[in-house]
């Protein structure tokens, strides 16, 4: 998997998953979920993470596959206090 951390903007269905994204100027649809969805959390003991509550804290992991305007890839979507990113993609 090729890492990055490619900002970008996501869109969610009425159950507040995932199901398109837009990257690096195009937009993708997201097919499938390729493993559970899972979260961390920011080191909150940390000086620069102090002020921030338990949900700003909360990384989230999505591994989906996405189909874009030339090509199908496995994405790896996160979410960090409040902005998604694009980490990795495999094609």
């Amino acid at each position: 998997m090729r890492r990055y951390h490619q900002p970008a903007e996501v869109e969610f269905n009425e159950n507040g998953e995932p199901v398109r994204f837009t990257a690096w100027g195009r937009t993708y649809a997201l097919i499938e979920s390729v493993q559970p969805y899972w979260e961390e959390m920011l080191p909150w003991w940390q000086n620069e993470y102090a002020d921030k509550t338990a949900e700003e804290l909360t990384v989230r992991h999505y591994t989906l596959r996405a189909h874009g305007p030339q090509r199908s890839a496995v994405v790896e979507l996160v979410q960090r206090l409040g902005e998604w990113y694009v980490e990795g993609v495999e094609d």
